[in-house]
């Protein structure tokens, strides 16, 4: 639903309207709106005749306007009572506008009375005015597009039938197109529905690089004769060019004009370019090698990789096999690199270059790739140094960080050639074990995960899937959801980098005992909500962290004799016990406790208006025994906000009987509000200067709202 764009205010009555429909657009409805009182106050709202007429009665339509305004109320943290002084009308609207419709549709006005002393209930008839937008007009313009093709680049010779309407070109793979077009296939969009698509994707991956609304309008939308030039298209590959003319509202509305123009084309070998690569690998190790990559042109782009040799294949039989495997990921940026790739540890490099496994032949390759290869490959090759037999391998366990509920557990290899998986459970249980049948299991477990990994690479190798699915060198492994007072043991099972599979299980009993459960167990009281716009940073100095939010202040108490108080505000509600034991939720909250002064037991959390939290609490003894969660379940709504003052007042009681003075904690802010800025400013097209060099429009995979975009036009700079 639509609120008229005019004042507000206020006062109530049995009202009758008169209202006049003025100019009608495709996409705006003028009126004016002469009440019978002009002291009262009014709803004056648009809505889609298909909501109007699905109610049989008026009052069921005012109940629902009502509770879709309170819904919008609350998600400001606000009232209906607070809300409706923003939106109700007084007076005769004499310039009003609905705008941003959608042509050829029907609509209604609709308006009736409201008593603000009676919690704004309607108090009048319901006048229903229905008014139809007119149909699109298309803009008379057309298009005549000069494609010439150089390798896997294009030229665009764009020629337009007059220089004063606006335009969008994109060109695409074929194959795509007609993926999401095809009228049997998964998204059926028509031709102008695709358009805005692709509109739609260049402006969010415009926006992700940081450009601004207006940049991005006047980058994309062109108007007059133009040339374009694509670059690092796909090599031998059909495309596609649309074109269509748009019309682009002061309002920011982009709408289609024209029935999409298309020409294809198809794009030869990619072009060839003049550089090279020195490779150099040194320092080889079982597990690592110092590998640099130095390509002769910095700029160009390149992929390079290290994978197990064969032994057999040549430099140009590599590079085909990564391209035919890969090559859709490379045509879309995805594998592809610039300048010097420093795996040597030295200065500047983060590391040696990992390898999958020991005694194994490598191939180092790099070759430039611009939309298909551009160079020659380079290529060498090494064999990494040999490793103890994985079954000779001994291990050690160290428990620490011991809780009633787990404990962390460092894991070290007496190689650190050898994968490995491990795992903690109560001694008891560990006793029931049937270790033969643990180790089927365990190699059940590989191979499924190997030939899941073959499915989609059959090049892949057994070591390949252990580095991914599996532990070598020392590993802090964290033993979690236990009781407290239990004995746990625990095996690591040493695996073949050959198979995969176990080649011997290490048995570990009685590794530790979980820790004490502590007699301290506080409690957490509510004390309030408070709206984060009425504090606008005059408590706590911190305007943007709370605009729009609510504050959910909790008070903590019963931890007399503690050594430490810990507390947390979750996401949920998580006070059934029964659900969220303890125990399960130790590994989960434990980075996220913050430490709470004694002397001030309060916390001050940012949070999102009508969404449900948790508010946990627990305390350490003297002899470091943490004992049972308080919990508190919250949820700020308008309804429960009190008075900023008393907020004021309690923060400056807490600091009047405090050494220091009290901050929000930043680490507190949950959700902190970082949306985007909306631009409604009018936009001028602007004959770009040719030559204007443009790159290829990645057509990203549909999001899940894509199918539903209207046919006719796209508000981008409004979603």
């Amino acid at each position: 639903m639509m609120k008229s764009e005019f004042p507000p205010p206020h006062d109530g009555g049995n009202l009758t309207f008169e209202v006049t429909v003025g100019e009608i657009t495709s996409s705006s409805i003028a009126y004016t709106v002469t009440p019978s009182d002009l002291k009262a106050e009014y709803l004056c709202i648009l809505a889609d005749a298909k909501t109007v007429e699905s109610f049989t009665r008026d009052e069921f339509l005012v109940e629902a306007i009502l509770e879709e305004l309170k819904a919008e109320a609350g998600a400001q943290g606000k009232t209906l009572a607070e809300y409706m002084p923003e939106i109700v009308d007084k007076g005769a609207i004499t310039d009003g506008k609905f705008s941003n419709l959608s042509p050829a549709s029907k609509y209604y006005i609709i308006l009736f009375g409201v008593d603000p002393a009676n919690g704004y209930k309607a108090n009048s008839d319901v006048v229903k005015k229905d008014v139809t937008t007119e149909e699109f007009q298309d803009l008379n313009i057309t298009f005549e597009v000069k494609t010439t093709v150089d390798g896997n680049s294009a030229t665009f010779k764009i020629i337009p039938s007059n220089n004063d309407d606006v335009w969008y070109f994109t060109t695409l793979p074929k194959a795509t197109y007609d993926t999401y077009t095809d009228p049997a296939g998964q998204y059926k969009m028509e031709t102008r529905q695709f358009m805005l698509f692709c509109l739609q994707q260049e402006i969010e991956a415009r926006r992700q690089q940081g450009m601004s609304d207006t940049e991005i309008m006047n980058a994309i939308f062109h108007k007059g004769a133009l040339e374009l030039e694509g670059k690092g298209l796909t090599a031998n590959t059909e495309y596609i060019n649309q074109i269509a003319g748009f019309i682009i509202t002061p309002e920011g509305q982009v709408t289609i004009a024209t029935d999409v123009t298309t020409t294809t084309y198809t794009t030869g070998n990619a072009q060839a370019q003049d550089f090279t690569f020195e490779i150099t690998v040194g320092e080889v190790e079982a597990m690592n090698a110092a590998i640099k990559i130095v390509p002769t042109d910095e700029t160009a782009t390149f992929c390079w990789m290290v994978a197990p040799w064969d032994g057999k294949k040549t430099a140009t039989e590599v590079m085909n096999d990564i391209v035919a495997q890969y090559g859709n990921f490379m045509n879309n940026g995805a594998m592809l690199y610039k300048g010097v790739q420093d795996y040597t540890g030295g200065p500047g490099s983060p590391y040696k270059y990992k390898l999958d496994a020991a005694d194994t032949y490598y191939y180092v390759i790099a070759f430039g790739y611009a939309g298909g290869v551009t160079t020659e490959p380079v290529m060498e090759t090494f064999r990494s140094l040999a490793a103890p037999d994985p079954e000779s391998t001994t291990f050690q366990i160290t428990a620490s960080d011991i809780s009633p509920y787990g404990f962390s557990a460092e894991v070290t290899p007496s190689e650190t050639t050898t994968y490995y998986t491990v795992k903690f459970m109560p001694t008891e249980e560990f006793k029931t074990l049937d270790f033969d049948q643990l180790t089927a299991d365990i190699n059940a477990g590989f191979d499924e995960m190997f030939a899941t990994s073959q499915m989609f690479d059959p090049n892949t190798t057994v070591a390949q899937v252990l580095s991914t699915y599996y532990y070598k060198g020392v590993f802090l492994a964290d033993a979690s959801g236990l009781t407290p007072e239990t004995a746990c043991s625990g095996f690591v099972a040493a695996l073949s980098v050959e198979t995969g599979h176990v080649v011997k299980i290490h048995k570990f009993e009685n590794i530790t005992t979980t820790g004490k459960l502590g007699n301290i167990n506080p409690s957490v009281e509510l004390i309030g909500y408070w709206s984060g716009d009425d504090e606008a940073g005059q408590i706590f100095g911190q305007p943007d962290a709370t605009r729009g939010k609510a504050i959910t202040v909790v008070k903590y108490s019963g931890f007399d004799g503690a050594r430490k108080l810990s507390a947390v505000m979750w996401w949920g509600e998580m006070t059934d016990v029964d659900q969220y034991p303890d125990a399960s939720l130790w590994s989960q909250l434990k980075a996220s406790w913050l430490e709470i002064d004694q002397s001030q037991p309060y916390s001050f959390y940012v949070v999102n208006w009508e969404e449900p939290q948790t508010a946990f609490v627990y305390a350490e003894d003297n002899d470091g025994n943490p004992g049972t969660f308080g919990r508190l379940s919250t949820l700020a709504t308008a309804e429960n906000k009190g008075d900023i003052q008393d907020l004021i007042d309690l923060v400056e009681q807490i600091n009047a009987t405090s050494k220091s003075s009290f901050a929000l904690p930043k680490s507190d802010v949950i959700g902190k509000n970082t949306g985007l800025t909306l631009n409604a400013k009018s936009f001028e097209a602007k004959v770009p200067v040719a030559k204007t060099v443009k790159a290829e429009v990645k057509v990203a995979e549909p999001k899940p709202y894509a199918p539903s975009y209207n046919v006719s036009y796209v508000r981008p700079f409004y979603m």
